[in-house]
């Protein structure tokens, strides 16, 4: 499953051809890590949704399957929509969206069933549960998961209320066929957007405090900027606090929808879906392709008869009560041994060649006493400001073409750099995962060199720069 052109990628899921978004259904069965994922296999726009659908042992070695599910019966006939997956009884539950319009354009949404014994063939149940009153026709993606407590499945689904206010809702069910409508399980002092899709409900321990606490990770549409936050169409946030099974409500630690907390900052990064790996790991994945539909119509791989992918996997911590993003352990495989090391003085300007795919690592940033810059040819630009802690990527906007940025305060600094770079893209994790930024970009020509400029460094700052491997599809 590789795509072609200019811009194909290595280590990323791509459509062979068409259009990709959403990581869907997520999960471990029967030997296999499996991603399902939003594809119109016929064209580059968003008119078709069906599910795609790769399998992996290592989620690194991928193997195509056929389409799990098309939007072809009366309750899905206009997009098979978001979703997730559930393992239970030796079969597998995909849980997802049916999205219907009739003749004037009126949406309805119906949350559907579909079961496979093989995970390969699927069976489709149709609807599952009634519309909850008080709610627009945008009511979709459902994430499923296990209450140990209480012995049954709760749903959550984003939803849009008929004032036009963004929601998730939530149903209990004893055996994944039965559902009970519970309500909002979380409602700001403010409305926050005018909708809010792909939530996900995990529970992580804090790795400092030891403390259980639930993450709400949702990406709420309509939101205004705020200072460096919310500058992308739609963005994805978490919150932190508790889950009161007993009443279905999230209680976060801050009821202020100011202090929502970006989950990427970078440009596109969105309707990320977490699934537990066998070993208890939390992965996600994320959609890198949300954008203005004006810059997405003049995405260059158009061209080449595919568009967008997921971003790399990866594993999520609670860091002294804050999200944490790395990449996952499996990656190590896509390193190979064409490895460049040297120590960075900041005196002169160093320069170092670099291959397609690459990982460019820095350690001991603190070292610096002024700011810094890091180039990847002419297509991005990283730079550090020490007065004010404030790191900025920056890239050239392929419609506008005019250069664009995002960025972030590191209240701690910067530290330690972690690029990942493909052929199109860009996944930055700062201090070991506790910011991260992502984007795509489209240089002229492949990139080549990388460039490093300082004025002072106290102690000496170590550059490793690895030549990558490729994903291997079947």
């Amino acid at each position: 499953m590789r795509n072609q052109g200019k811009f194909a990628q290595h280590f990323h899921i791509t459509p062979t051809e068409g259009l990709l978004n959403d990581p869907n259904g997520l999960c471990y069965f029967q030997g296999y890590y499996h991603v399902f994922y939003q594809l119109n296999p016929y064209n580059t726009n968003h008119e078709t949704k069906y599910w795609g659908h790769l399998r992996s042992k290592d989620m690194m070695h991928w193997e195509q399957l056929p389409i799990a599910l098309k939007s072809d019966d009366w309750f899905d006939k206009n997009g098979v929509y978001s979703g997730s997956a559930i393992v239970h009884n030796e079969q597998l539950y995909l849980f997802y969206t049916g999205n219907t319009k009739d003749d004037q354009g009126v949406r309805n949404s119906y949350q559907c069933l579909a079961t496979s014994s093989d995970g390969i063939n699927f069976e489709k149940h149709g609807p599952i549960l009634e519309q909850a009153p008080g709610f627009t026709g945008h009511v979709r993606d459902p994430k499923v998961w296990w209450d140990e407590q209480l012995s049954g499945w709760w749903m959550i689904l984003g939803a849009q209320r008929e004032d036009l206010t963004g929601d998730t809702i939530a149903y209990f069910s004893k055996d994944l066929l039965n559902w009970d409508y519970k309500g909002s399980i979380l409602q700001f002092e403010e409305p926050l957007g005018y909708m809010w899709e792909c939530p996900d409900l995990i529970f992580l321990t804090d790795e400092v405090t030891g403390e259980e606490k639930a993450v709400f990770i949702f990406s709420p549409q309509g939101l205004e900027p705020v200072d460096y936050r919310y500058h992308n169409i739609f963005n994805t946030t978490y919150v932190i606090g508790k889950w009161d099974a007993n009443r279905a409500k999230f209680i976060p630690e801050d009821w202020s929808a100011l202090d929502l907390v970006e989950v990427d900052r970078g440009f596109e990064f969105y309707a990320p879906q977490t699934f537990t790996t066998p070993d208890g790991r939390t992965i996600q994945y994320a959609w890198m392709g949300t954008m203005w539909p004006e810059v997405e119509e003049a995405v260059p791989t158009h061209c080449d008869k595919w568009i967008h992918h997921l971003s790399m996997p990866r594993s999520l911590h609670l860091v002294d009560n804050r999200l944490v993003q790395r990449p996952i352990v499996e990656t190590e495989a896509l390193l190979s041994n064409e490895v460049q090391q040297v120590k960075w003085d900041g005196n002169d300007l160093i320069e170092l060649p670099l291959a397609n795919p690459s990982r460019i690592q820095i350690e001991g940033i603190n070292n610096l006493t002024s700011d810094f810059n890091i180039m990847i040819d002419q297509a991005v630009h990283i730079q550090y400001k020490q007065l004010n802690q404030e790191l900025t990527i920056e890239r050239i906007n392929w419609h506008t073409k005019k250069a664009e940025t995002r960025s972030v305060l590191l209240k701690e600094g910067a530290a330690q750099l972690d690029i990942w770079l493909d052929t199109s893209s860009l996944e930055l994790f700062i201090n070991e995962g506790a910011t991260t930024m992502s984007m795509r970009y489209f240089a002229d020509k492949p990139h080549s060199k990388v460039t490093f400029q300082a004025e002072a460094i106290s102690t000496p700052c170590d550059i490793k720069v690895t030549k990558l491997l490729a994903y291997q599809f079947s």
